[in-house]
């Protein structure tokens, strides 16, 4: 209503500058013409948007795996509040430790309910394209994440938006910072390398940055360490770094990198059992558990580079928005990832309200299109 009546208030000015060099009659045609018009295209535009508040979509986020961590919560949360500005409900499904058969089940039962888009998470590679595609030929919008769309040949699905966080610069952004930032006269820097692997899509895609950074020799791997128990990533982690620990006196290692804060959280204790001060510590991903342990007194955890985990489920509701509302979407859509330096933190710094200490993190503004802002 707003933007009409500064329409309205355009097309008296402009009648009033006409009617300087016009007859009368012809000036007040023209003003009313201009007037019916204006008020015709405003009136069509909210018809248009009301429609979509109104349609009432619904749509079903089905997570793989357990979703009781707090970057999950989030996700979910940050979904079903972006959703409701929008006129959509969000329904959450996780398969929690029945793993990729219930997933694959939930999905399959999301596909024949009344969903009018599937936000789906983490799908295994061996299996999501026949999925993803079974669920767009039902005629349902998909929006994946962490989930790698290849059939036989390498083709996509371009109609499913596939989002990831952008693995490869978060890699480059947790190295720099090793190698440029504590380490700067230090070639190679010596490191030990949690990750797991391959077969795991965002370890695959931080695997092929950190190689860049081997290959061009600002970094030597010493050892790649792995949990051996995928039930007890933590636990596992800790008794595999405590048993290596001995293996390197001190000052024969530089530094940890971390490819996931879980596994970072577990050697990062046997580093501090171990009383073991000169190794620092770089990761990516973050929790509210993580920032607590880089806010210890004399931590060694220097950094982390994440993803606000509310951007996940915010933008995998906009973009099946965009694409219930007509709009052309990418095939592809990476999230884009902050560093976290342990010295910028406050005693307060939580994962909710990083956004606010550190500057980048948690910037939402991707996929918020006009037509959205008029819903609100």
């Amino acid at each position: 209503m707003k933007k009409y009546l500064s329409m309205l208030l355009v097309v008296i000015l402009l009648a009033a500058s006409i009617s300087a060099c016009a007859p009368e009659s012809e000036t007040a045609e023209v003003a009313e013409e201009v007037v019916e018009e204006t008020a015709a295209e405003e009136a069509a535009q909210d018809v248009v948007e009301e429609t979509f508040k109104d349609k009432g979509y619904k749509l079903a986020y089905i997570q793989n795996g357990a979703g009781d961590t707090d970057i999950f919560k989030m996700s979910f949360d940050a979904a079903k509040a972006e959703a409701a500005k929008l006129g959509m409900t969000v329904d959450i499904f996780t398969s929690g430790e029945q793993g990729d058969i219930r997933f694959q089940d939930l999905v399959n039962q999301a596909i024949e309910a009344d969903y009018d888009g599937l936000f789906i998470s983490h799908g295994k590679e061996e299996y999501s394209y026949d999925m993803v595609k079974r669920a767009l030929d039902a005629g349902k919008k998909v929006v994946t994440f962490d989930t790698v769309i290849k059939d036989a040949d390498g083709n996509g699905l371009p109609e499913a938006t596939a989002m990831f966080q952008d693995d490869f610069e978060m890699t480059r952004l947790s190295l720099d910072y090793v190698v440029n930032e504590l380490y700067p006269d230090t070639r190679p820097v010596r490191m030990l390398k949690l990750w797991y692997g391959p077969g795991i899509p965002p370890f695959d895609r931080r695997q092929v940055t950190y190689q860049e950074f081997e290959d061009e020799g600002l970094i030597e791997t010493l050892e790649v360490l792995a949990p051996v128990d995928l039930d007890n990533i933590e636990g596992s982690m800790n008794t595999v770094m405590a048993s290596v620990l001995p293996k390197y006196p001190e000052g024969s290692v530089d530094a940890l990198w971390g490819t996931y804060d879980a596994f970072t959280r577990g050697a990062y204790k046997a580093l501090s059992e171990a009383g073991r001060k000169d190794i620092k510590v770089v990761s990516i991903d973050l929790s509210n558990v993580d920032i607590n342990l880089m806010n210890e007194e004399d931590s060694v955890w220097e950094a982390c580079v994440a993803v606000h985990f509310e951007n996940v489920g915010i933008q995998g509701v906009r973009l099946l928005a965009r694409k219930l509302h007509g709009d052309e979407t990418p095939p592809n859509f990476d999230l884009r990832p902050s560093l976290v330096p342990a010295d910028q933190l406050t005693p307060d710094a939580t994962v909710m309200n990083l956004s606010t200490i550190v500057d980048g993190y948690g910037v939402f503004d991707d996929n918020w299109e006009p037509w959205m802002e008029e819903l609100q």
